[in-house]
């Protein structure tokens, strides 16, 4: 049986969470289903946990995943200042060092949206996915091989990209969005690494 997806886009927010886990929604292909965690200030498939950072003294959740907040805004931290999450001119999607607000020239805030994909063979699926704000007509979510020779021995299998003017990398999967999964912890971490 051949099942057809049809997307309706959806600008609710999600259930009554206020934090999340990242996983990849990409049916018939590799990475469905992949838990994104972040390291390195990006999110990468296949690390066996995110890299974190609590002060002695400051007791950490038992997580074993990224969480973030709804729409992709901000990872949820303790941290002052807190750590957003933008788009790199390249794709990257990406997120601010502690102590610092710092996002490249280009940067892209904003763009997610929440989208309803509906199947003949399975349930309603919400999922979030990107447009840039930037009036370009690129967007989506992608998951690259591509992964940084620092990133080597980590487990990291493919990173987290949207779909940007300057896209260029070749090779990616094309992923329909991100699967969030509410939790009932208020943050994550400390920090993020």
């Amino acid at each position: 049986m051949i099942c057809s997806l049809l997307l309706f886009l959806a600008y609710s927010t999600l259930a009554s969470a206020t934090t999340y886990f990242l996983t990849v929604f990409a049916p018939n292909t590799e990475i469905d289903g992949a838990l994104l965690n972040a390291a390195a200030q990006g999110f990468y498939a296949g690390l066996s946990g995110p890299a974190t950072y609590c002060p002695q003294g400051f007791t950490c959740p038992d997580t074993q995943t990224s969480l973030v907040y709804a729409g992709l805004t901000a990872m949820a931290v303790e941290v002052p200042g807190g750590q957003a999450i933008y788009v790199a001119a390249s794709g990257q999607i990406a997120y601010t060092p502690a102590h610092s607000s710092y996002e490249p020239a280009g940067s892209l805030t904003g763009g997610w949206f929440n989208k309803t994909i509906v199947s003949d063979c399975d349930p309603a699926h919400e999922v979030l996915d990107f447009l840039p704000v930037d009036g370009s007509s690129s967007g989506g979510i992608k998951l690259c091989p591509q992964v940084e020779e620092y990133m080597a021995g980590t487990g990291a299998s493919f990173r987290l990209y949207a779909g940007t003017a300057a896209f260029n990398l070749t090779g990616c999967i094309d992923a329909v969005g991100l699967t969030l999964h509410g939790v009932a912890e208020d943050f994550g971490c400390w920090q993020y690494t």
